[in-house]
């Protein structure tokens, strides 16, 4: 929490800086996440998590039709995962792992055409929270459990963004992204058949914005 502090500040810092110039934009933006968790040793059903995403970004000219757009986003991300033994136990298990992270992605935007862009760069993710909710009747016995993942994950994740955006003339912008992540969520995950250590954040996000 203390390194998410020092971001803000740093951002904030950043921004007022930033304003002195007339070429550079600052704006807010906020969009949905379609999320998921690469499961390649986990023989078990995974659904797409649905969350939010909202924070400030600021585009940067560099030189003719390309700029560099940082921000910085609170993300909410996961996955739910199903598994059910009706043979057996007639038993159903069902799971939602909840990650929220402040993201810091840094695009580079090339525009191709009147404002279109294409968009790649890095993003560094701050792990927030990590919790798991999950929901079982074994053996015709109902039970809920809530269980605090922090012990088990990494507390940053490291990944990669390519996308799509287009800037319209009235200041409204719209992208589209995806985010692959080549850092594992967890850690120590042997202690648990909820997660394992080859799990990785998946991300599709769709956000509008606004530059002031």
């Amino acid at each position: 929490m203390k390194k998410s502090i020092l971001i803000l500040g740093a951002l904030f810092f950043c921004a007022s800086v930033f304003a002195q110039s007339d070429k550079i934009l600052l704006g807010l933006k906020a969009g949905l996440n379609i999320s998921t968790l690469t499961l390649d040793e986990i023989e078990l059903n995974s659904l797409s998590k649905t969350g939010f995403t909202a924070g400030l970004m600021a585009e940067i000219p560099l030189i003719k039709k390309l700029s560099v757009q940082p921000e910085i986003m609170y993300s909410r991300q996961g996955v739910k995962i199903t598994y059910s033994d009706e043979e057996v136990t007639n038993s159903k298990y069902k799971s939602t792992i909840s990650l929220n992270y402040l993201n810091i992605p840094v695009m580079l935007k090339y525009y191709i055409l009147q404002g279109f862009s294409l968009q790649a760069g890095p993003q560094l993710g701050i792990l927030l929270k990590a919790e798991n909710k999950s929901y079982d009747n074994f053996l015709g016995y109902e039970n809920n459990e809530k269980y605090n993942l922090s012990e088990y994950s990494n507390g940053v994740d490291a990944s990669v963004n390519f996308g799509l955006g287009y800037q319209f003339k009235n200041k409204f912008y719209a992208d589209v992204r995806y985010n692959i992540s080549y850092t594992d969520v967890f850690k120590n995950a042997n202690k648990t058949y909820v997660i394992n250590n080859d799990m990785k954040n998946r991300v599709f996000q769709i956000t509008v914005g606004y530059f002031l």
